[in-house]
């Protein structure tokens, strides 16, 4: 919890907005057709095409948004507000490379704002340049000191650098600030959960579900902290509704089909990886995954198949190389005697050696939060906050 305390004007400024409604996209739906009829009689207005990315990006249409703010710019190519937008929109499809040349541009074009200082913390932090990433999101807080989203990326730097604590807090004090900002309370969701404090990673997850009861991220992070305790059937419930109101939310099919394959739901979890092979060819395990359940499943050519993907994309794996051996074995004995080989003591017992996957699945958690997990007491000269302890 954040130490200081609020004074009556930050109070007044930080009182939590109503729940959106439909009503909000249907004003967005509203202005693209306004805006579009006056783009058709105006084509050269590069403004109204900035206006329409904007929308674009409330109705979460960023392939649209990408396209406006690109007109916009092949227009005015110097216009700083322009490739700030460009860069919001580039980081939300996660083109960072991208998307930090264009917040330098903005930058360059003197685009003096917090915002613009926020999000080049947070894309210079990806590049691992920490010292730069703290001086912008310094200059952010001096512009404006009671500004949530910087208070969140300073506490997510610190994190990642081994600070725990002080990114805890930081990022409390971001969620006390803005309390619409989903990010922190996904963040300090995970964060709670690899430090094994699940009741307060409990606790900061259902105070995000009050407010964004819709959002796929936050039942993502509740499965993930359901699933590190072993607490399959709740994982899965949370899981299923990550993927119910984001489809696209692969990670959570992953995660899904890994109970289903533990519980030897053999359909379910071969859909399952299916659709995260869609999405993301390189997901890490999900060949070897694929490949067990094609393989309890009957499907030998397919486990063969994924196993030997899984081998060319790590040689050294040799689960994936053991298993892809026995499935050419079985395969030759059915094509040679019509009939399985015996099963030897290691393929009886390969499914209860087996370790569990990690829950904490690296690809959907954007920024990757290092955890050095305290002692009791932390006594660090780089931790801020020495007044909180962790209950281990």
């Amino acid at each position: 919890m954040w130490l200081g305390g609020c004074s009556s004007d930050e109070r007044q400024s930080t009182r939590i907005p109503p729940l959106p409604s439909d009503d909000a996209l249907k004003r967005a739906e509203i202005g693209v057709e306004y805006l579009s009829a006056i783009i058709r009689r105006s084509p050269r207005n590069s403004l109204n095409y900035h206006k329409r990315a904007e929308l674009y990006i409330v109705l979460k249409d960023f392939p649209a948004a990408l396209t406006d703010i690109n007109d916009a710019l092949e227009i005015s190519p110097s216009n700083g507000l322009f490739l700030l937008t460009k860069a919001r929109i580039l980081r939300q499809i996660k083109r960072y490379d991208e998307a930090l040349a264009a917040a330098r541009q903005a930058e360059v074009l003197q685009q003096d704002t917090p915002e613009l200082y926020i999000l080049l913390g947070d894309l210079t932090q990806q590049k691992k340049q920490y010292r730069q990433a703290k001086l912008y999101l310094s200059k952010a807080l001096q512009m404006a000191p009671y500004e949530g989203e910087a208070y969140f990326y300073n506490g997510l730097l610190d994190a990642r650098q081994g600070d725990t604590l002080s990114g805890i807090a930081l990022m409390q004090r971001a969620v006390e600030l803005k309390p619409r900002f989903v990010p922190a309370y996904v963040e300090l969701t995970t964060i709670h959960t690899r430090l094994h404090d699940y009741i307060q990673a409990k606790d900061i997850n259902d105070q995000g579900l009050r407010y964004f009861p819709k959002e796929s991220m936050l039942y993502y992070s509740r499965g993930i902290m359901y699933h590190s305790q072993k607490r399959l059937d709740s994982a899965l419930i949370a899981y299923r509704a990550a993927i119910k109101f984001d489809s696209t939310n692969y990670a959570a099919d992953f995660q899904a089909g890994t109970i289903y394959l533990k519980w030897n739901s053999l359909p379910l979890a071969i859909k399952s990886f299916q659709k995260v092979l869609r999405y993301n060819p390189k997901y890490p395990q999900i060949n070897f995954l694929l490949g067990s359940a094609y393989d309890k499943h009957g499907n030998i050519e397919g486990a063969i198949e994924q196993y030997t993907l899984a081998t060319q994309i790590d040689a050294a794996d040799w689960r994936s190389r053991g298993r892809l051996y026995r499935a050419q074995q079985r395969k030759y004995y059915l094509d040679t005697y019509g009939t399985l080989p015996p099963a030897s003591p290691e393929i009886t017992s390969d499914a209860d050696n087996e370790k569990d996957v990690s829950p904490i699945a690296p690809e959907r958690e954007r920024v990757q939060v290092n955890i050095l997990t305290p002692r009791l007491e932390l006594k660090t000269k780089s931790d801020t906050v020495r007044s909180l302890k962790i209950r281990q």
